[in-house]
């Protein structure tokens, strides 16, 4: 199987990062799931322009939690089309662990796909790219909804299917501008072999904020009211 250039440099720099940015230190956070009053949407700009919606919806039901993540991102060029994403998937969470995950990913016409479900020996999946087993207690990189994510050293990629590396750092508590109001929120910065940057999250541990870079180009999610 042959490794996407991009994707091998970007595990070496995770793997650097990791090296000179110790990772977050003290006890674990627990993975507590939200409930719908904390869904989120957000804005996503490019050179200041918006080019999509990023969603996150949750539904309760019979002591499981339904995480929904939607994205649908197009830039354009005069009258072309220059890059359009587009993700679908949803994720059964019981106790703190992911029960399932389905997802469909549309990126510059490709269709990729993830399926998996919980197994008494971990997390058992397939992709476009074939099976893959994860941990009993991954998360997956649409966990981005709660900073447990970041003391990871492995997620579960909900695009591409397969285990990709993290590595993250608390950069500290800072107050930052949220639809127009001062919110108090601490600031991380992580790597993943497709996604950097910066993210912020309140003292409720509600996903605030991000700053990425993708292939790149500097991407800003602001949290629409």
């Amino acid at each position: 199987m042959t490794v996407p250039r991009r994707a091998f440099i970007m595990t070496g720099l995770a793997g650097a990062l990791s090296c000179v940015c110790p990772r977050i230190a003290g006890a674990a956070t627990a993975i507590v799931l939200p409930t719908a009053a904390s869904d989120r949407r957000f804005s996503v700009l490019y050179e200041g322009d918006k080019i999509g919606a990023h969603t996150i919806s949750y539904s309760a039901a019979t002591g499981q939690t339904r995480v929904t993540t939607k994205i649908d991102l197009v830039v354009k060029a005069l009258f072309f089309t220059a890059f359009a994403y587009s993700h679908r998937s949803e994720e059964i969470w019981r106790d703190g662990r992911l029960i399932s995950l389905s997802s469909e990913t549309v990126e510059d016409g490709e269709t990729l796909f993830v399926a998996g479900a919980a197994t008494p020996k971990g997390f058992r999946g397939v992709s476009k790219a074939g099976p893959f087993m994860a941990a009993s207690g991954a998360l997956t990189s649409n966990s981005l909804w709660t900073p447990a994510v970041l003391e990871q050293e492995t997620v579960i990629d909900a695009q591409h299917g397969g285990v990709i590396g993290v590595s993250a750092r608390k950069i500290g508590d800072e107050e930052i501008m949220i639809a127009g109001r001062r919110t108090r929120a601490t600031h991380y910065r992580f790597i993943t072999p497709y996604l950097a940057g910066s993210i912020w999250y309140d003292e409720s541990s509600r996903w605030m904020r991000g700053d990425f870079e993708r292939d790149g180009s500097n991407i800003l999610y602001r949290l629409d009211d």
